[in-house]
């Protein structure tokens, strides 16, 4: 029987025999900087020491990817606002009644950066899923430590839950971080797990966050369920008002104190907060432009307190007093876009977004509220000086703008740009031309093993699993 011409061999695979090829070094570093987003998502609601290891390797091995071009970095609504405040930060320094002590605070400038670190993992879905319920767990872990150590001390205000921290308003102003994500992906995610999953954490957060007995961080929560119910749930706003109505006059002992106290002028909690903020508008009258310094303000409080203060002051616990005696006018508006750019980055294209629900959407609700509680907590406590709550604030931001694509929407730049046959979730492309040191392969034919299928065809196995239509799958 006749046979036909015999096909030409492929000449792309290796001659039998050949050795396989070497691993590209560049894939363990992607997979290394994975592993290192991971676990600097876990290290977030603990101490200074875990947060800054685990960025300074995330941080490291990112910024080699960049180097190496294997990924860009994004832009965020933090950018200029950052700036700015770096700025203001800088001149407050340079002018402050003690230079040298201001000078080595400026750190705290860097922290910003975070966001843009966060929006460049969490680009990738899954991987930013991962982090999202790592950070959720991790901090549930957290607080449960927290009320296991203030059970054991007596379960009472003189034993307040100070968690991993060691002290109570920071330990409550980690919670009211992560309680903002967890109550947000509880209410819009899709899949039970996630809820349920969320609804948990958020119950042992919540505990712990009682077991602080810290006011400030009682009235963020209260602002961050008003907003979260306000974008997603408008009806349940009554009820809110109502339950916050009823706290205040049902709940036991030390509890009812606390919340009685916050709207009583005789408190001396609120005698000696007046005192400093008394003694912060004399520091901003004195140096109106760039302030007083960012250095401890004891010494300095000192010559501004107020004849009935009682307590030494290093700050002023309040956010805006502070920020307008260390840093003056410049500070302030600084401190504006700041807090500008921290709510863009979880409420831009929020509304359609709660409409629609899904675990981005949680989480960017959730974020939202976190941020507002944050911002409201901060009228009464110097939070923005915590490190411990800087680092989640800032990664929490960018968590919050990379997730705007993870189930639909406009396709980001860094995606935008990629050829039809990258995956949408990969870092952005090698921006080097083809040869100039970058591995090419040759396309492969359409319907082979490992083609990529077009963006935006319709795929009824593809909708079910929660891909989107600019998102790209291999075929099976």
């Amino acid at each position: 029987m006749a046979r036909g011409p015999v096909p030409p061999m492929n000449d792309s695979l290796p001659p039998a025999g050949a050795p396989p090829a070497a691993p590209d070094p560049r894939d363990a570093l992607e997979r290394a900087a994975a592993a290192s987003f991971v676990l600097f998502a876990a290290a977030l609601p603990w101490t200074i020491a875990p947060m800054g290891i685990a960025t300074g390797l995330c941080g490291a091995l990112t910024l080699a990817l960049v180097a190496t071009r294997r990924a860009r970095w994004p832009r965020t609504p933090l950018d200029l606002p950052a700036l700015a405040w770096a700025l203001a930060l800088a001149l407050a320094a340079w002018f402050a009644l003690d230079r040298e002590a201001s000078l080595p605070r400026l750190g705290k400038a860097l922290f910003p950066a975070l966001a843009g670190l966060a929006a460049l993992h969490a680009a990738r879905a899954g991987r930013g899923r991962r982090a999202l319920a790592t950070y959720l767990g991790s901090a549930a872990l957290a607080a449960a430590l927290g009320l296991a150590l203030f059970v054991a001390r007596g379960a009472g205000f003189e034993s307040r839950a100070r968690g991993a921290v060691g002290h109570y308003m920071t330990f409550a102003g980690q919670l009211l971080l992560a309680l903002g994500p967890a109550l947000g992906v509880a209410l819009l995610a899709r899949e039970r797990r996630w809820r349920i999953g969320a609804l948990a954490a958020a119950l042992v957060m919540a505990a712990a966050l009682a077991a602080t007995y810290t006011r400030s961080a009682w009235l963020g929560l209260l602002a961050a369920l008003a907003v979260m119910f306000g974008f997603a749930r408008p009806r349940w706003l009554p009820a809110l008002a109502a339950a916050a109505a009823l706290a205040v006059v049902a709940a036991p002992g030390d509890y009812r104190a606390r919340l009685v106290s916050v709207v009583d002028p005789s408190s001396p909690w609120n005698r000696e907060r007046a005192h400093m903020w008394e003694a912060g508008a004399r520091m901003f009258r004195d140096r109106p432009l760039t302030g007083v310094g960012l250095m401890d303000l004891k010494p300095v409080y000192e010559r501004y307190r107020s004849a009935g203060a009682r307590e030494p002051a290093g700050h002023l616990h309040s956010v805006p007093v502070q920020v307008a005696a260390t840093t003056g006018a410049l500070g302030l508006a600084a401190l504006v876009a700041l807090a500008a750019g921290l709510l863009a980055c979880a409420m831009r294209g929020l509304p359609a977004a709660a409409r629609a629900g899904g675990l981005a959407a949680g989480l960017r609700l959730g974020v939202a509220g976190a941020f507002a509680g944050f911002l409201v907590a901060g009228l009464f406590e110097w939070n923005l000086g915590d490190e411990e709550l800087l680092y989640p604030l800032y990664a929490l931001a960018g968590l919050a703008w990379a997730a705007r694509e993870w189930e639909g929407g406009a396709i980001p730049a860094a995606v935008a740009k990629h050829r039809p046959s990258e995956p949408a979730d990969s870092f952005p492309p090698d921006p080097r031309p083809a040869g100039a040191g970058r591995d090419v392969r040759p396309a492969e034919p359409a319907g082979s093993v490992g083609a990529i299928e077009p963006a935006g065809r319709a795929d009824p196995l593809a909708r079910r699993s929660g891909a989107t239509p600019h998102s790209t799958r291999r075929r099976p």
